[in-house]
């Protein structure tokens, strides 16, 4: 190797370094807050989707294939997401889910995945657009990372409970 050839060969190793340096300082370090900001934004796309949007799409996106399903009053009510979306499906629209405000909080579950907790209201949707709150519940979604949807993560497991008419 010549000289030439070894200083540019020098040059383009640095460039290369500087250039892994560049862009492991432009995407942030994941922290326990930007975990449960990107979960809390995910959680809102999918009852958005499930109450309002009747957009099956990001349920199937959203939901793992074997998704457990626990409800106080039925018990073990799913086992797929497609029995799941199924019934979804066939009762959406003329209702929301409301988050109770300051209510949910996110726990980092290892390498798996994060644990969300909260409570949420079901409200039925009148013609005028108003809303009245009809049902409220606590759940738990357990998030596990992923690479095989657009969003990077899905929901294995539900427990929806402490259910009570309002």
């Amino acid at each position: 190797m010549t000289r030439t050839q070894k200083i540019l060969s020098t040059a383009v190793l640095a460039t290369g370094a500087l250039s892994a340096g560049a862009n492991a300082e432009t995407k942030p370090a994941e922290t326990q807050e930007s975990v449960a900001a990107d979960l809390q934004a995910l959680d809102g796309r999918l009852f958005k989707a499930a109450f309002e949007d009747c957009d099956m799409a990001v349920l199937e996106d959203l939901l793992a294939d074997d998704l457990e399903f626990y409800h106080d009053r039925d018990g073990l009510s799913y086992t797929s997401s497609a029995g799941f979306i199924a019934d979804v499906k066939k009762e959406c629209g003329g209702g929301k889910r409301v988050l109770v405000a300051d209510s949910m909080t996110t726990h980092m579950i290892g390498d798996y995945g994060a644990m969300q907790h909260g409570r949420h209201e079901f409200h039925q949707v009148m013609p005028d657009g108003s809303s009245i709150a009809r049902e409220k519940g606590v759940f738990m979604h357990m998030w596990q990372r992923t690479a095989g949807n657009s969003a990077g993560w899905q929901i294995t497991r539900v427990i929806s409970y402490d259910h009570e008419g309002m």
